[in-house]
């Protein structure tokens, strides 16, 4: 007879199972009550170049969160495993370098050429930044975080150079829209800081905490991480959502339906790009989620901090990014929850015991 889980091992198993609804209710509250969301958005300290505002507090206490709950054994399995980490990692960047050219030649071959270069190129954004932190709150501690931590980590240090990169290449798609050094040279510079600040530095002190802090302070901050977790994810997507409210208001509703249009069409395409690489490499459901999210999940509060700073007169671009964070954390609830039912499924069909 298998041995019982620990209690207390899975705190956060029913708010994890109700994150998609509260998600959408933070959205609805964001539409109805965006003062308080706006007020804190606005509020923000400088710090060695960071604007250092709720939304990067939120994100850093994702990603610690996320780290900590790593054990130093398990932070080496990746480097032992690279399979899922550079199958993740390459699937995400490799999208990167299609969607925005494709939206671009799309739009273009619409008869949209006005809104293609915003639009694009907020998809580029969008697309080359850093796999999301939520994706390790997502994917839960059933799947394999360690590799996905893994790909949060390495796309956010090769990202400085993947969105110029995605940025050159969209500009030789449309050269009048987006063929400005001025662009490419603000977005990386405003991402860089983001990066290193909200993403690289928290996985790193979350690994360091967890490998030094005595086990009695650890098992107690254990139980609380996920709840941590969600809570900085639930509070950064109303934070972010609250940005949302005038541009719909000073927007068109043919504008607000393409921005509607494209942020779910590019992130749709994301996610099947992520789940046929998973197929394609024969990966156990854990991994291929882990594959699915990678790909399918970007950091949407800095791709959308960076559109906001490095193109201010397209206000309709941050709507996109906006559509992109909803739509996405739809899509990774249901890519958790056929990993979740495809496993007992495959290891009968391997003859293994269903625990």
């Amino acid at each position: 007879m298998p041995a019982r889980p620990a209690r207390g091992s899975r705190p956060s198993g029913g708010i994890h199972r109700l994150l998609g609804p509260a998600v959408l209710v933070c959205y609805l509250l964001a539409l109805l009550v965006p003062e308080p969301g706006t007020r804190l958005r606005e509020a923000a300290l400088g710090l060695f170049g960071l604007r250092l505002d709720v939304s990067v507090v939120a994100l850093f206490v994702i990603l610690f969160a996320a780290a900590f709950q790593v054990p130093p054994e398990r932070a080496l399995a990746a480097v032992r495993r690279p399979k899922v980490v550079l199958a993740g990692l390459a699937a995400h960047l490799l999208t990167a370098f299609v969607l925005a050219p494709a939206t671009a030649l799309v739009l273009s071959a619409a008869g949209l050429r006005g809104p293609a270069g915003g639009l694009s190129t907020a998809v580029a954004l969008i697309a080359a930044a850093p796999v999301a932190a939520a994706a390790t709150v997502w994917i839960g501690r059933d799947g394999d975080v360690t590799a996905l931590l893994a790909v949060v980590l390495l796309s956010a240090l090769v990202s400085p150079l993947t969105m110029p990169a995605t940025l050159s290449l969209l500009g030789h798609v449309l050269p009048s829209a987006v063929r400005t050094q001025t662009l490419i040279d603000s977005a990386a510079g405003q991402a860089r800081a983001l990066l290193t600040g909200a993403v690289a530095l928290p996985c790193a002190v979350g690994l360091l905490a967890r490998r030094f802090l005595p086990s009695a302070v650890t098992g107690r901050l254990l139980t609380r991480a996920p709840l941590v977790a969600m809570a900085a994810m639930l509070a950064l997507t109303y934070v972010n959502a609250t940005a949302a409210v005038p541009v719909l208001h000073e927007q068109p509703w043919t504008a607000v339906v393409l921005c509607v249009a494209v942020g779910w069409g590019v992130c749709r395409l994301a996610f099947l790009a992520g789940s046929l690489t998973a197929r394609a490499l024969r990966l156990p459901p854990a991994a291929g989620a882990s594959v699915t999210l990678a790909c399918g999940m970007s950091n949407v509060s800095v791709s959308a901090v960076v559109v906001v700073q490095a193109l201010p007169g397209q206000p309709h671009a941050l709507l996109v990014a906006l559509v992109y964070g909803l739509v996405q954390k739809v899509a990774a609830r249901r890519a958790v929850v056929r990993s979740a039912l495809a496993a007992p499924r495959r290891a009968v069909s391997e003859g293994r015991a269903v625990p």
